[in-house]
């Protein structure tokens, strides 16, 4: 699980960065803390009238751990949310165009500022738009402003609502939540450099002051250091792009590190695909996009999977620690099949992959968990992501990355894009529980806080699946609500390329 953290804002132009207050001071202050803990709790209640399945109050220990890196639906008495999109160009010429995604789940108008940063003392540019209620608003980068390197910083006033952003590249589209807040720390687990490959580590600076960031590698063989990626300055205000494929050259296999050793930074990563054929792997084309992980964990779940359509996955898990971590790679089917969970030794500052539609039975949709533990129950921590490619049978020849998620919720909100004809968008709920559970998918419409269309309920047996298709509500904001704790997860797929993305949780809400 992630490391809470507090918010930033982002800093204008001219104002001096306030300093961080440590944690520790907080503790003095228990009146307002449980003040504002009263607030979000009455607040939710309103909030979740119309919900398919009423959730009750917000518990105190989810309220103090909502406040992270990690994308989570900012609590229902915020004054303010920053929300940060680091990769995606504005210019004719870039490597992927950029559509900010804003999804309202307020019951009021909601106002967003939407701040493209260009860097350095270049004055960032601006655009403020207003959201009906539960209005889902798609707004590209390239009408805001045209940047080969924009950073964008989308604040949010008056209600709740999520950002995530839309990149399209080597005719593929790729769909990824943005960042609630910057971090000293990223990882990613499956990377690649191998022949017909790019991929780039995107650094997004938005305060006042520089930063600096040593960026390592994890192979299969050990680790990587590159002197031109290290001490690589992020200036204020501005994004900096890192051509992984140079540094690290023709390797199979690249988990990364970014530590900023001064400053903070938010993290992606894009890889691109022209379809070359390379020695020992699938041929790929399209653009995959991953938010980085702010730690290591010891169970990460992966909502993905379809041995039915000619597609290649594989899971890869990255160890950055410093003694070896034994791994259960264990896989979910619909159906009921029992699949042997196998067992990988990841040792320490490697990475191993795991080719999950292998593990899988012909044919099926599966999910995927990956729990670090030994035989005494705990092992290293570590990271698990996900790298798929699907052949030109399934629209378009495309790939797909994503990492797993360590958190679970009885909440989630996904902001779906527009779809292309012939593209459908599926919805999956993982239960991880030992009980069963039941969970509903609601589609919004603009400023209808009353009557949300809603799928069917689902009834999820214990360590299993559902799914709803979702391709009908394109361009809406949908909700999934369930009794117990589940993981959500976004596919898109077909003609206009793919997409795997973790849905965002709302941390304070409870079934």
């Amino acid at each position: 699980m992630s490391t809470p953290s507090t918010p930033d804002t982002p800093v204008p132009p001219d104002a001096p960065v306030a300093p961080t207050r440590p944690t520790r001071a907080r503790r003095p202050y228990r009146g307002p803390v449980l003040l504002v803990i009263g607030a979000a709790l009455i607040a939710s209640l309103v909030l979740d009238r119309s919900s398919v399945l009423e959730p009750t109050p917000p518990s105190t220990a989810a309220t103090i751990d909502a406040i992270s890196s990690d994308p989570t639906v900012p609590s229902a008495s915020a004054v303010s949310t920053s929300w940060y999109c680091a990769e995606g160009t504005s210019t004719p010429v870039g490597r992927a165009t950029e559509t900010i995604l804003i999804a309202s789940i307020a019951d009021t108008r909601v106002d967003a500022t939407i701040t493209v940063m260009t860097g350095g003392d270049a004055p960032p540019s601006t655009r403020q738009v207003r959201l009906e209620p539960r209005e889902q608003l798609a707004v590209p980068v390239s009408t805001i402003t045209a940047a080969a390197e924009p950073g964008v910083v989308v604040e949010i006033v008056g209600g709740q609502a999520i950002v995530s952003h839309e990149v399209v590249g080597q005719g593929d589209l790729a769909v990824e939540p943005c960042a609630r807040a910057a971090s000293t720390d990223w990882y990613f687990a499956n990377g690649t450099t191998v022949r017909g490959s790019q991929q780039f580590l995107v650094l997004f600076n938005p305060f006042g002051d520089d930063a600096i960031v040593d960026i390592s590698f994890v192979t299969d063989t050990g680790v990587m250091e590159p002197d031109q990626t290290q001490g690589v300055v992020v200036p204020r205000r501005s994004r900096v792009s890192v051509p992984v494929h140079d540094a690290v050259e023709r390797q199979a296999l690249v988990a990364a590190h970014v530590h900023a050793r001064s400053g903070r930074v938010i993290a992606e990563r894009t890889q691109l695909f022209d379809g070359s054929v390379s020695e020992g792997v699938p041929v790929r084309k399209g653009i995959a996009v991953s938010l980085g992980a702010v730690s290591p964990g010891r169970t990460w779940e992966l909502a993905y999977g379809d041995a039915g359509n000619g597609g290649a996955q594989t899971v890869a898990i990255a160890n950055f620690g410093d003694r070896p971590s034994s791994v259960e790679v264990a896989i979910r089917v619909d159906n009921e099949q029992a699949v042997v969970p196998k067992r990988v030794t990841v040792e320490a500052q490697t990475v191993v992959t795991v080719d999950t539609e292998v593990l899988a039975p012909a044919g099926s949709a599966y999910t995927v968990s990956v729990h670090a533990r030994d035989v005494e129950g705990t092992s290293a921590p570590v990271v698990a992501e996900v790298l798929a490619s699907w052949p030109p049978a399934v629209g378009s020849r495309s790939v797909a990355t994503s990492l797993g998620t360590t958190r679970t919720a009885r909440r989630w909100v996904v902001a779906l894009p527009d779809l292309a004809p012939g593209t459908n968008a599926i919805v999956t709920v993982v239960n991880p529980g030992t009980a069963a559970v039941t969970a509903a998918l609601v589609a919004f419409r603009a400023g209808d806080t009353r009557g949300p269309t809603s799928e069917p309920e689902r009834a999820i047996p214990a360590a299993e699946t559902g799914t709803f298709d979702a391709t009908d509500s394109a361009g809406r904001v949908l909700v999934v609500n369930a009794d117990r704790p589940v993981v959500v997860t976004l596919t898109i797929i077909g003609g206009a390329g793919a997409s795997q993305s973790p849905a965002v949780p709302d941390l304070l809400a409870r079934g």
